[in-house]
């Protein structure tokens, strides 16, 4: 889940060429407290493996998939639903699997 922040939104909605309120409309979510977020997963802008506004990127998606971020642990499902479409993710995870002599075993 990617937080955005007025200035973000108003940014990218200007570089797609939208007024604000169809841009809200089209891709955030808002909370109760005004929290915005993405309201699909995987994101709108996310064409194959690339992101399709990538210079105009939310500072979120800047740090994505965020490794260096206090409790990473506690976000490993969201991690591993990334797997097949972040290639940062895939690439620490096979090299991670290597490196622990990790074995899937059907039982």
């Amino acid at each position: 889940m990617v937080n955005i922040n007025e200035q973000e939104a108003d940014h990218l909605a200007q570089h797609l060429g939208q007024n604000r309120t169809e841009f809200d409309e089209k891709y955030l979510e808002k909370g109760e407290s005004g929290r915005m977020v993405l309201n699909a997963i995987p994101c709108h802008f996310l064409v194959g493996n690339s992101c399709s506004v990538y210079e105009h990127r939310f500072e979120g998606c800047k740090e994505f998939p965020a490794f260096h971020v206090k409790d990473f642990n506690k976000r490993l499902f969201t991690t591993f639903m990334h797997y097949d479409r972040c290639p940062i993710i895939f690439n620490v995870l096979e090299t991670l699997k290597k490196d622990l002599a990790w074995q899937f075993v059907l039982e």
